[in-house]
């Protein structure tokens, strides 16, 4: 039987292509042209894989998404954005969704996602298969505490070999009462849970007064089915970790639960692949979106060039030229940004003259300005960077980080002034200033300016508000780079009538 797949698009050319595509690839195909009548089919056929678009009207790809996670929360679901909804393809991913794909759809792409889909429904199947297998053999060994009397009668015997049964589990395993007092554990609950026989479950993992608004475990009392949930539980070192449960409902058939078994696992390792993989998704394709914008450019400038060289225009010549000069440095920032955000790098302090390292800051973004016609003023305030004694106030940092965190705030001051057409002249200003305890470096233009909405969003990754200009990276990347340095930026900005960014270093006596 073919594999079933629904395909969500108010765009009859777009299902016609991609029906067609799907089909090749062995799938049965289901069709809807809106988010209602997806639902409907969802739940009368009951696909496992999803593709929907994630604009349409009436009930867009979001809620097809969420009201599906509600009725099934193991479909995999697949979103279709276009260039512009890369906000909304990361509120998909917050949703569960298991990838996404840009328009126009390209066939290695949504291979590549369906094989993504596939390979997460082969992993929860098996997983599915050994807990199963797990809860049998767990039921099978604890027939004899089916009630309160018959567990008290276990001889000693038995209840040595049940514990040895829970040490060798390769997850947490503990049994709870209808109180939710725990009343039998295993080895690995005890070294990394620490607590003792009649201990309440909430106490122990959430350290709260009253059981959880949404607690499998009492699910299971309450209707005799075993239950799967994911939750963060508080181990005795007080750090918080990713958790997925199952419960299983203990007791004679016919009769009320008696006792539930949990069992859980870590899987913070997994959220956090998981969300490694899911930014690297949306780096690709951000930066694809970017640097298809940049080949445009640099196509505009070449033709420029070209036309110039066959004319005799040295007007169209050097027009084109600024433009690949600028294409080029876009390009070069860009494979930066990507090379700093891929790797995790630890600072390699080294002590720093202050005035210096702002000195030789200001001469890399300089010329830049020049050529934009920018005024660049230097406004570094040496009194308070020398000290009593004449010498320059030093302090410890990683000087090629820094600087580079300082520079992208600076380019986009730059990019700010010339974005502004409303005024005839622009000016960036940079300032340098010390006191006893940090360093504040202050950039400030007379640019656009930004609104509220963007100056919430100006640090988060992938958020551009330079359309295909920006990767949404560099910002990210300064924020990140003086957060590890223990230091703060902070923004003031009003639409039109400029930006002021403050970054703040502590001022460390010794290397750190």
């Amino acid at each position: 039987m073919k594999e079933k797949i629904l395909l969500v698009d108010d765009e009859e050319g777009i299902r016609k292509v991609l029906g067609i595509s799907l089909t090749d690839s062995g799938y049965d195909v289901l069709f809807a042209e809106n988010g209602e009548e997806a639902i409907r089919i969802f739940k009368e056929q009951q696909p496992e894989i999803v593709l929907t678009d994630i604009k349409m009207p009436g009930m867009d790809g979001i809620e097809v998404l969420r009201k599906i996670k509600h009725e099934n929360p193991d479909t995999e679901v697949i979103v279709i954005t276009g260039h512009g909804d890369m906000q909304l393809a990361i509120k998909s991913l917050k949703y569960e969704a298991t990838d996404f794909i840009t328009k126009p759809v390209d066939d290695t792409h949504l291979e590549n996602a369906l094989q993504k889909a596939h390979e997460r429904i082969v992993i929860r199947k098996q997983l599915k298969s050994y807990t199963e297998n797990l809860e049998r053999l767990i039921q099978q060994k604890t027939e004899k505490l089916a009630d309160a009397g018959r567990i008290q009668k276990t001889t000693q015997a038995s209840s040595e070999k049940y514990q040895h049964l829970f040490d060798q589990m390769p997850c947490y395993v503990a049994v709870l009462n209808k109180d939710l007092k725990i009343t039998a554990f295993n080895r690995l609950f005890r070294e990394d849970f620490n607590e003792k026989i009649g201990s309440y479950c909430y106490k122990i993992f959430k350290q709260a007064d009253k059981p959880c608004e949404i607690c499998p475990v009492v699910k299971t009392f309450e209707d005799g089915q075993s239950h799967q949930s994911e939750m963060q539980l508080t181990g005795k070192n007080g750090k918080q970790r990713n958790m997925v449960l199952w419960t299983k409902p203990l007791g004679d058939a016919g009769k009320d639960v008696l006792q539930v078994l949990l069992m859980f696992t870590d899987i913070s390792q997994l959220i956090d692949l998981k969300d490694h993989l899911a930014s690297l998704g949306l780096m690709i394709g951000s930066v694809s979106h970017s640097i298809k914008g940049m080949l445009t450019g640099l196509d505009g400038g070449v033709y420029l060039l070209d036309s110039g060289f066959s004319k005799d225009d040295p007007n169209k010549v050097s027009e084109g030229l600024e433009i690949v000069k600028m294409m080029v440095g876009r390009i070069k920032t860009m494979v930066l940004d990507i090379l700093y955000y891929a790797k995790e790098r630890e600072l390699n302090r080294a002590q720093l003259d202050v005035l210096s390292f702002a000195e030789d800051t200001a001469d890399v973004v300089e010329a830049k300005m020049r050529n934009h016609h920018i005024e660049f003023v230097r406004d570094f305030n040496i009194s308070s960077l020398m000290p009593a004694s004449g010498e320059q106030k030093i302090f410890f940092a990683d000087e090629e980080q820094l600087r580079s965190a300082i520079v992208n705030i600076l380019e986009n001051a730059v990019d700010a002034c010339t974005e502004d057409k409303s005024k005839t002249s622009h000016k960036i200003t940079f300032g340098v200033r010390g006191d006893k305890n940090e360093i504040v470096f202050e950039i400030s233009d007379n640019g656009i300016g930004m609104t509220q909405e963007t100056k919430e969003k100006i640090f988060t990754l992938f958020f551009s508000s330079k359309a295909v200009r920006g990767t949404g990276i560099g910002l990210f990347l300064s924020e990140k780079i003086v957060r590890q340095h223990k230091g703060l930026i902070t923004v003031d900005s009003e639409p039109g009538q400029g930006t002021h960014f403050y970054i703040t270093v502590p001022l460390a006596e010794t290397e750190a």
